[in-house]
């Protein structure tokens, strides 16, 4: 039985992943905004998988010390953590600055976890062969990047494009992660989930899900990455499904955007770690 932490299970590609992970008899970890709500969605991913082996913890990722205290909790209870999976993430399409005064798409997306990632590189290291899943996505694409801007905050707000580039800084962040940790027991990947029905879109008007697939569908590149045997000793890579993903875009390749990106990111977080 592998202990994995996995944020946003309460719905959506979460959801399903936690749920296939409970039916292969592994313990799961996850963060809750409403602990009713998770209540629920306990009791039901319990009677399907019957495997009790689930835990959730109050933290909203819209808020630093939340996600302190969230690694706190799985530290104070946890020897050590096998599988991290990054999967929590939000699209604001507008301008919302967060508890930490932040831009919502930006701090939810990617430096909340990257600070819950580099809180739990201690339990990761005491297992044997850990991994580690960013969550990505095909809107990486568009080749957005304003590193003087980052925040979005002198220019017309774009939710898209603040999405985009959160989407891109999970494949950066990923690439400059792997290659500090070059030499320990450690895997960090990327995944695209692609384009399913899920409540990630709901800010975005209505949608036509006519022959979109579901959620369940979703979690096939995480569960992937998470688990497959065929990625031992694989890291740096990106996944859609079951098959490594070189569709990456040209910004998404660069070893220099990785480490600014880092280097920024820490400007925000590194109090954080101390």
């Amino acid at each position: 039985m592998k202990t994995i932490v996995l944020t946003g299970a309460t719905s959506g590609i979460g959801r399903e992943v936690a749920l296939h992970l409970l039916k292969a008899d592994h313990r799961v970890i996850s963060n809750t905004r409403n602990p009713e709500k998770s209540e629920s969605v306990k009791a039901g991913l319990i009677e399907a998988s019957s495997n009790h082996n689930l835990v959730f913890y109050e933290a909203d990722f819209s808020d630093f010390d939340s996600v302190r205290r969230f690694a706190e909790s799985i530290k104070n209870d946890f020897p050590a953590v096998d599988i991290l999976i990054n999967n929590a993430g939000t699209w604001e399409m507008k301008f919302i600055e967060t508890r930490d005064g932040i831009e919502t798409n930006l701090q939810v997306n990617h430096l909340s976890p990257m600070l819950l990632t580099l809180l739990l590189l201690p339990l990761l290291e005491k297992s044997p062969k850990a991994r580690i899943v960013n969550t990505s996505s095909g809107a990486h694409r568009r080749n957005i990047l304003d590193f003087d801007n980052i925040e979005w905050r002198n220019k017309p707000y774009d939710g898209v494009a603040t999405y985009s580039q959160s989407k891109l800084f999970n494949i950066l962040f990923s690439l400059h992660l792997k290659k500090l940790l070059a030499g320990r027991d450690i895997l960090v990947n990327t995944v695209h989930p692609g384009f399913v029905k899920t409540a990630l879109f709901d800010k975005m008007g209505q949608q036509n899900w006519s022959g979109v697939p579901d959620a369940a569908e979703g979690a096939r590149s995480t569960i992937y990455a998470a688990l497959s045997p065929d990625l031992e000793g694989v890291s740096g890579k990106y996944f859609y499904l079951e098959t490594e993903d070189l569709n990456l875009s040209s910004l998404a390749k660069r070893d220099d955007l990785a480490e600014k990106l880092w280097e920024i990111s820490m400007n925000y977080i590194s109090e954080l770690l101390v």
